[in-house]
């Protein structure tokens, strides 16, 4: 061979090399190109050391490695993990390179041919002629011995069949706290200004406001009392306790836990896998908001994968179920954190639920106890499970290849959503029972040929989906069923062209689609799609320099989501301050004669490698959307329409940087990612300008024609052409007629970090964001203050002689001094309450900016006695808000849950931060 000749060569010049390199590992081997053929100068590169070799032209190379380095060549392709036994010094094998020959002995024809002879088998069944076509000739042992008619034989040999059985098993426990929430103040009591004076009025009185007087003036009298078991609020005098705040927090310390259990059984034989059963077994139960308050969730999953002579077929089941105590479909969690905040310091909740009548003890009936909407008849009130059946076959045949997927899956989802008597907004109670079943059939025939040429590759694809969905929705408060159904089919064409030429490669894809639905008013044939890449290697011959240009084109229909529901949409049937009125029960009417939601999106980008380490990419994209549907209430009907076209763009850029080497076993990868978008409305069907998206009646998301979708629309204070507040003749500002848009909740941009540092078996990955801009409408805020219950309103309340910064309507500007409370006027005169329940939305628009760690994780490996078993065990934190600009919960967290409601905060729920252990075995 040629490179044992080559060695040969060097031996003698490497001998002093080789005592100096005695302490070095080295592994040897072939390495094959994509094409499993050997490869002049194919690069094969060291993971882990960054150090590269190339192979000669049988494919052989020498790569300095350690146990367990990571060794890939093929552009990555291919890998391969070095094990120690596989590592040997230099010498060894430069050694074991050299062709060692034993002189033989000499012998004479003459003699030979008197003394030798050769040994031939005359009775072996390998070299018989009577062995027919399509026997096995080499094999231990026999399968089948048959009998032609011919009378030869065919024999098939008995392949050895193993079992094999492995899998792992996972258990996990985590802690969560909440995030914070807004700050209230402990220090003023319920009740209100009358003829001069701070006056505590008591839950009988219905009062609402916590302008009363200082807690600390007060004590408690001790006497009977249905709503304080310490009794009535009375003057402090010598010789009484002082009265303390009652604290309402309902957010408790979380604990939750889930196990899975992996096991997988599979038989080989030979090197081939005939038959594979995998089993997944998985429990969960996690905290939910409050105390008491949890789901649990089972799974079970299957899959059998065969394989018959080349046709593969894999079979599967899953089954899922969930159960929960309760869930915020009616905005029932809301309710309960909003009247936990509003709750007066000088009312506990916790005391009792009822009063002797059998009605709710609340600090007003025009409020409600959260302890008391907690009681619940039925421990769970949402109850789901979901099967899924699925078929999967594929056959091969030579560069035909068909693959045949069916899927079928149902889905039940039962809600028990109720409120007892008693309860604000619901005198005589309500309950509704919500039922809704899926059946979702899916089918995939996808068929392609490969007209294989590792310089230059051709692939034509044809693939069939057909998707049939089945969905009905059932209330019993209105004794009400909604029926959908839908049945779309996609014809997909494609043609795809790879090219390779040395350091060149391109690749090229063009195709189109049809769209064929029973409930689209109109199908489509012409959906094209374009998308490529040109790639360069090995810039200017600097290995693994490369620069690569791609982008793309491509024109999708749609239609919206029948399973979905849009009854969250009931809240802009409302004004904030009859949120207690929010009931949904109301499904969309139907979703036949829409027109297709036309999305046409076009991106360019590139990316550069900058040898093993450094790589940078960016990208712009463009989305545009026609005919995007939204719902709207017409006739008291919940109904869908297109009704806008929007246009989403941006740019995206990453950097990495991998294999940063502090020492021979630590190392680190950073990743940066940089994310900027704007999603403008271009085009709004006539009459539905300013529609409502999400939110109330008197502050919401709309979609207006030239502004950015979800904007904040909302009441605001009146100003002259100079921008300067308007005074009014009391001394506060006015506020203005109408509506207008107040807020963005676009950020500037977002910023993604992640740092892996790994030193031997340990791992350390932080994952970092910081959101730079955006604005978002505090409502708990303006709510709070409203009644006096905001952190604001308790150390402001004393503010007098303040001049507001303005003018009046005739343009003098303001001198007029003004209390912030003044105890000689009415209480809703104050500066809070004077604007009414929202006050001036304009007021109450905070910036969106966070730093947050989404992610915190230290893990470390053990492998069990050199095996293929493991112990894994990692410790997390997950979702830390570091800092915030708005007052309050993470600005995050959507309005009533729902999915466009992000940008509006009234009484939305709390993010939690969590804190897990979770333990793996590999067997």
């Amino acid at each position: 061979m040629k490179i044992k000749k080559n060695y040969l060569l060097l031996l003698p010049f490497t001998i002093t090399v080789l005592q100096a390199q005695n302490s070095n590992l080295y592994y040897s081997g072939i390495f094959l190109n994509s094409k499993n053929k050997a490869q002049n100068f194919l690069k094969v590169y060291n993971k882990n050391s960054g150090v590269y070799e190339l192979t000669d032209a049988d494919g052989f190379a020498i790569i300095a490695a350690q146990p367990n380095d990571t060794l890939v060549w093929n552009q990555g392709k291919s890998i391969r993990a070095v094990s120690s036994y596989q590592l040997m010094e230099l010498k060894n094998i430069l050694k074991n390179q050299v062709t060692h020959t034993d002189v033989p002995n000499i012998y004479s024809k003459t003699y030979d041919s008197l003394v030798s002879r050769k040994n031939k088998d005359d009775f072996g069944l390998k070299n018989s002629k009577e062995l027919g076509k399509g026997s096995d000739r080499y094999f231990e042992e026999i399968k089948t011995l048959k009998l032609n008619k011919d009378s030869s034989y065919t024999l098939k040999k008995l392949n050895q069949r193993i079992l094999f059985l492995n899998g792992s098993f996972t258990s996990s426990l985590n802690v969560k706290t909440r995030n914070g929430i807004p700050v209230t103040q402990n220090q003023y009591v319920q009740g209100r200004s009358e003829n001069g004076n701070l006056v505590w009025k008591g839950p009988e009185t219905n009062e609402m406001f916590s302008f009363g007087p200082d807690m600390s003036t007060l004590a408690f009298n001790g006497q009977p009392y249905p709503y304080d078991q310490n009794g009535r609020l009375i003057p402090w005098t010598n010789g009484l306790q002082q009265a303390k705040s009652y604290h309402n927090d309902l957010f408790k310390t979380m604990v939750g836990h889930s196990n899975q259990l992996n096991v997988n059984a599979f038989i080989r034989e030979g090197s081939l896998e005939k038959i594979r059963l995998s089993l997944e077994l998985r429990q969960q139960k996690d905290q939910i908001y409050f105390i008491d308050q949890f789901n649990l969730a089972n799974a079970f999953k299957t899959k059998l994968n065969t394989n018959f002579g080349g046709y593969i077929l894999n079979l599967s089941f899953n089954y899922e179920e969930n159960k929960a105590t309760n869930t915020n479909r009616i905005g029932f969690f809301n309710r309960i954190y909003q009247n936990s905040l509003l709750t007066p310091a000088s009312f506990s909740n916790t005391q009792q639920n009822l009063l002797s009548d059998g009605s709710q003890r609340r600090y007003s009936q025009h409020a409600d106890n959260p302890s008391f909407l907690f009681v619940q008849d039925n421990k769970y009130r949402f109850q789901a499970n979901q099967r899924q059946f699925g078929l999967n076959a594929s056959k091969t045949w030579g560069d035909f290849k068909l693959n045949i997927r069916q899927a079928y899956e149902t889905n039940h989802l039962w809600n028990q959503d109720q409120y007892k008597p008693s309860t604000f907004g619901f005198s005589n109670g309500i309950s509704n029972e919500r039922i809704q079943n899926n059946g979702l059939y899916h089918s995939n025939i996808q068929a392609n040929y490969e007209l294989d040429d590792y310089d230059f590759k051709n692939v034509f694809d044809l693939n069939f989906i057909l998707n049939d969905r089945k969905s009905d929705v059932y209330h019993s408060l209105t004794n009400r069923k909604y029926t959908y159904q839908r049945t779309s089919q996609d014809y997909i064409f494609n043609y795809n062209m790879e090219i390779r030429e040395g350091d060149f490669e391109a690749n090229f894809n063009l195709g189109n689609s049809f769209y064929i639905s029973n409930t689209s008013d109109k199908n489509n044939y012409w959906l094209p799609k374009a998308t490529g890449y040109i790639r360069f290697n090995d810039v200017f011959n600097w290995r693994n320099y490369d620069f690569k240009v791609s982008g793309s084109y491509i024109h999708l229909s749609s239609e919206p989501e029948m399973t979905r529901s849009y009854a969250s949409y009931t809240t802009t049937l409302l004004k904030a301050e009859n949120y207690y009125q929010y009931f949904p029960v109301q499904e969309v009417e139907g979703f036949r004669g829409l027109s297709n939601i036309n999305t046409r999106e076009w991106k360019v980008g590139a990316r550069m490698n900058y040898g093993y380490n450094i790589s940078i990419e960016g990208e712009y994209f463009n989305r545009k959307t026609k005919d995007d549907v939204f719902p709207v209430f017409e006739n008291n009907q919940l109904i869908v329409k297109n009704m806008a076209d929007h246009t989403y763009s941006g740019v995206e850029f990453n950097f990495a940087y991998d294999r940063l080497q502090f020492a021979y076993n630590l190392s680190m990868n950073t990743r940066i990612s940089y994310f900027k978008y704007r999603n403008m409305v271009d085009r709004v069907a006539p009459g539905f300008n300013n529609t409502i998206v999400s939110g109330f009646q008197d502050i919401y998301k709309t979609l207006t024609e030239n502004q950015v979708l979800g904007a904040v629309m909302g009441s605001h204070f009146e100003r002259n052409a100079d921008g300067q507040l308007i005074i009014d003749d009391s001394g506060f500002p006015k506020k203005a007629d109408g509506m207008k848009i107040i807020a963005d909740p676009t950020p500037d941009f977002v910023m993604k970090f992640n740092h892996s540092l790994t030193y031997k078996r340990f791992s350390l990955d932080i994952n970092w964001e910081w959101k730079k801009g955006g604005q978002l409408w505090n409502g708990t805020q303006a709510v709070l203050d409203y009644y006096g219950r905001s952190y604001d309103s308790g150390v402001e309340r004393n503010i007098k002689n303040y001049i507001f910064q303005g003018v009046h309507a005739n343009g003098n500007t303001n001198q007029t001094p003004v209390d912030f409370y003044d105890p000689h006027r009415n209480v809703q005169e104050n500066r809070w309450s004077r604007y009414g329940y929202l006050g001036v939305a304009e007021n109450y628009v905070q910036k969106a900016d966070y730093v947050r760690i989404n992610n915190i994780s230290l893990s470390a490996n053990f492998p069990i006695n050199n095996t293929q078993r493991s112990l894994k065990l990692t410790l997390y934190v997950d979702n830390i808000v570091l800092w915030q600009a708005n007052k309050g919960v993470d600005p995050n967290q959507n309005f009533y849950d729902t999915d466009n409601g992000r940008g509006l905060d009234f009484f939305n729920l709390p993010s939690f931060k969590t804190f897990g252990c979770i333990v793996s075995f590999k067997f």
